[in-house]
């Protein structure tokens, strides 16, 4: 009997308090080591990637986003992924330098600005990567491989 119980208090606690679980993963940390590459270039700007990346995406990050529907009734049916940064590195590096893209975009040439194709500069205001409809049960999961660039410019 005190199975049952427990059983009957665990569904009765899900049915009254609906929930989403949410997880979201970066793999690695991105570096930029300029001692390791041709610097300063010939043509500025100049775009890099990253020296140091993730081991499934060495030009930038794997993110991983889980989420988890927790009893019958759910609050959220849309996820909305998105990313900013706090500030500039330093008085000469700013932060809309460092860019972001979807895994296989291509490195923009030397001496065009701004780099074009699917490159956005890092701002202090949120930017959406991407939007996930949370439907389904069970845990459902998404990798999404987000590369990076550095613009070298003169005064860097």
């Amino acid at each position: 009997m005190n199975r049952w119980v427990l059983i009957l208090l665990m569904l009765s606690a899900s049915l009254l308090y609906p929930r989403t679980r949410i997880g979201i993963t970066i793999d690695s940390d991105v570096e930029f080591d300029l001692y390791q590459v041709l610097y300063p270039p010939l043509v500025f700007p100049a775009y890099y990637f990253p020296t140091t990346g993730s081991s499934f995406n060495p030009r930038g990050i794997m993110l991983t986003v889980t989420f988890q529907k927790l009893g019958p009734q759910h609050d959220i049916s849309e996820m909305y992924l998105a990313t900013r940064g706090g500030s500039d590195f330093s008085n000469t590096v700013a932060l809309g330098q460092l860019y972001f893209a979807p895994q296989g975009e291509p490195l923009p040439p030397a001496g065009v600005d701004p780099p074009g194709g699917n490159w956005r500069a890092y701002s202090v205001f949120y930017q959406d990567i991407e939007q996930f409809e949370v439907s389904g049960s069970g845990i459902e999961k998404f990798d999404r491989s987000q590369d990076f660039i550095f613009k070298a410019e003169d005064d860097d």
